[in-house]
């Protein structure tokens, strides 16, 4: 179900990324099955919510392999 859990440093960059606009990265928000990795179905609703951070993992990610791409040109 969904995408690879992201790795900690991934994880930690997009909780960071989520604070950094006000959020708190551990709400619950709706999303996805298939938009996350960590997405879990309310047994009583059969909605899909995941930790707001979540959100930000694919952002996340392509920011930190982009700024690992810079300093490989140097």
């Amino acid at each position: 179900m969904g995408t690879p859990r992201p790795s900690p440093e991934v994880e930690a960059f997009a909780r960071e990324l989520c604070a950094s606009e006000g959020w708190d990265p551990d709400e619950r928000i709706g999303c996805d099955e298939d938009e996350v990795a960590l997405a879990e179905r309310c047994p009583v609703t059969g909605r899909w919510s995941c930790a707001r951070w979540q959100a930000y993992a694919g952002a996340a990610e392509r920011l930190a392999k982009a700024s690992a791409d810079d300093w490989n040109t140097f």
